[in-house]
């Protein structure tokens, strides 16, 4: 898990993934390089980032781990930014495309319908695919665009039934294959929403799919 300065779901991050696949979480801080091979899974977590100046992710995405994050990728690990953590792999061109502003202009935090569209390694199974999944959101940019994208490389893994955003073609999260590893990044915040004991416990799967799919 990296940990930048602003981060305000780093913990709900680590407690998903320890709850729900009894694995130890280590708190990676910004600053410190990711060697290759170190992590099977790296998670940015939402939040504010530096408080978001500049843009949302620009001064994240210039921090020792992010730098490194690449090698880490091509040499076998999944990433997965959520919210900030997204804006983050934008920002440092390892995802295609940009977000801007909301298309109402405002803040939005609701939960939202969103589709599994892809199978993809470990997130998704064949038999998700289809499979609808109400998830918080919590964005003021997350209005997803991008231009001609070598579909083969880079795939629209999940969408929302409802646009909250604007985003195109109501895309709601990108997966991209790197080297040995890849790299996923979503507005939605499914560690916000995998605990029954809260009424809500539909995204464990992206946890538990993951952990199996690497143990």
């Amino acid at each position: 898990m990296i940990v930048f300065p602003g981060s305000n779901s780093d913990r709900d991050l680590q407690k998903a993934f320890e709850s729900l696949s009894a694995v130890e979480v280590k708190m990676h801080w910004h600053e410190d390089p990711i060697e290759p091979k170190a992590y099977q899974v790296i998670g940015l977590p939402g939040g504010f980032s530096f408080g978001d100046y500049l843009r949302a992710g620009a001064i994240a995405k210039i921090s020792p781990a992010i730098q490194s994050l690449p090698e880490a990728v091509e040499a076998g690990a999944h990433a997965i930014g959520i919210c900030n953590g997204f804006q983050i792999l934008l920002e440092a061109r390892l995802l295609p495309g940009y977000l801007q502003m909301n298309q109402e202009l405002g803040f939005v935090s609701r939960q939202e319908i969103c589709r599994i569209s892809e199978k993809v390694f470990p997130w998704f199974k064949e038999n998700d695919v289809g499979r609808e999944l109400r998830l918080p959101i919590a964005h003021g940019f997350g209005n997803y665009q991008c231009g001609r994208v070598d579909r083969k490389e880079v795939v629209a893994a999940l969408h929302y039934e409802k646009n909250p955003n604007g985003s195109m073609e109501n895309i709601a999260g990108v997966y991209r294959s790197l080297g040995k590893g890849s790299l996923f990044g979503l507005m939605p915040h499914p560690e916000r929403a995998c605990y029954a004991a809260l009424g809500d416990d539909e995204s464990k799967i992206f946890w538990t799919n993951a952990m199996e799919a690497l143990s």
